[in-house]
Order: structure tokens, then sequence, then C-alpha cells
């Protein structure tokens, strides 16, 4: 079974969604808070990195081309700042249609809808990384099964090809398979040049099980792997790669 958010409108409204319990979060922080998944960050580090993305995200949708990303100047409240980038985004993405031809780093789905997935997905761990630097442990985050296999896949089909352009390239050592045991949904993905999605029957060397949504933010490095079952050193390397936004 494919995992894909069902139709654009809904992962509009998702995307919105997302960013207000961000923002809602950022509220509630200094700005120096430490981000414990982030080595090196604090929260302002955080929420610039984000809305610089949305920016960037933004520019690239409403000129159809790819562009730098900007190198912001932030004075004033860091809520207010991000405020700002965070609606240019949304304002962005629906003053096109889904299906607009807009390119994108992984040269795949080259339309204006890949940006909407990407930045729901984006403001979603990030916002997980923003409750655990405010919360000092590890937050209690709920996600709808089936968006949180969404974004099993999207890691797995386009942030793989980011990594591996960055010099980063995750730990695919043999075919893994990856289920997702409270909707049935799975994925194997085997090594290569760019690691890829294999066909489901494809016999697999390591196994990694959970719910959706422990997978999920497991394979983005941002919950213990002691929820999973894990079978397999491939699988463990997996894990234990990078996973960084």
């Amino acid at each position: 079974m494919e995992a894909r958010i069902g139709n654009e409108i809904d992962a509009i409204d998702a995307l919105e969604a997302a960013i207000a319990r961000f923002t809602g979060l950022l509220s509630q922080a200094s700005g120096e808070e430490e981000v414990p998944t982030c080595p090196g960050w604090n929260v302002r580090d955080l929420v610039i990195h984000l809305g610089t993305i949305h920016r960037w995200a933004a520019a690239i949708v409403l000129s159809g081309q790819m562009a730098r990303k900007p190198r912001p100047i932030v004075r004033g409240g860091l809520a207010h700042w991000y405020s700002g980038a965070s609606s240019a985004l949304v304002a962005a993405l629906k003053a096109v249609e889904p299906d607009e031809p807009v390119p994108n780093f992984g040269t795949i789905d080259e339309t204006a809808a890949f940006w909407v997935r990407r930045q729901l997905h984006e403001v979603i761990v990030h916002t997980c990384d923003l409750a655990m630097a405010c919360a000092g442990a590890e937050p209690e985050v709920e996600l709808p099964a089936e968006l949180a296999a969404d974004g099993i896949d999207e890691l797995l089909t386009v942030f793989f090809r980011r990594l591996v352009a960055n010099g980063s390239p995750p730990h695919v050592r043999e075919n893994i398979r990856i289920t997702a045991t409270d909707i049935g949904t799975t994925w194997v993905v085997g090594p290569g040049e760019i690691p890829e999605l294999l066909p489901t029957g494809t016999a697999a060397d390591a196994t990694i099980e959970g719910t959706a949504q422990d997978l999920y933010f497991a394979l983005w490095g941002r919950t213990p792997i002691d929820r999973l079952d894990i079978q397999g050193e491939a699988a463990l390397a997996l894990l234990d790669g990078p996973t960084s936004l």
C-alpha cells in the first residue's frame, strides 16, 4: 500500500495546523534553550533555520526556478519574524495550482505539490525538536498514522536524495523491510548510489517494525529506537545513520 496524503487541500490544511503548533510552542520559549536533537543549536538557531527554509521554498514556488537560500536579518521578536516567514510560505503555496511545474532539489515530482509535502514534514520534525528543547524531555506527540506513513515514504523517496547530494548518504547496506504495524504499510529500501524503494515483495536482509508514528520519529532520529522491533545489523545501521534536516 502506497502512503500518500489524501489530496493537496488536505496537505495545505495539515501544513497550516503544523505551523500553528510550532508557533504555539515558540511563544513559550526564550530562544536560548538548547535543542538536544540538533547539537550546537539553540531555539533561535532552529527557528531561523526553519523560517529560512520557508522563504526559500516560497521563492522557488513563486518563481518556478531554483533559488539560493536567503541570508536573513532577524531583528525584533523571533516569533514575529517566524510568523512572517511561515505566512509567506503558505501564501505562495496557495497562489499556485498543485500540479504547476516547480523544480526541486530531488528532481522528482517537480510540481508545487512537492513543496507542500516537504514543508509539512519539515515543520513536523522541527516541532518535535522545539518541544524537546522547551520540555527538556521527549514530548508527547500524536500524529495521524496516515500522515506519519506519508512522512516515512517522503523520507525514503525524497530526503534520502538530499542526504546523498549533501555528502551524508543514509546507511543502507542491505535490503531493509520497514513495516508500520498499526496500518499494515510496508516499504523495502535497498542499497545503491541513491538508496531506492523496491517492490514490497522483495526479500529483505533486515527488518524494522513499529507503529507509523514511532517509525517516523525514529527514522528521523527524534525518538528512541527501543520502541521498535529491529532485526539485523543493517537495520541498526540505518537508524544510527544521518537523517538531518
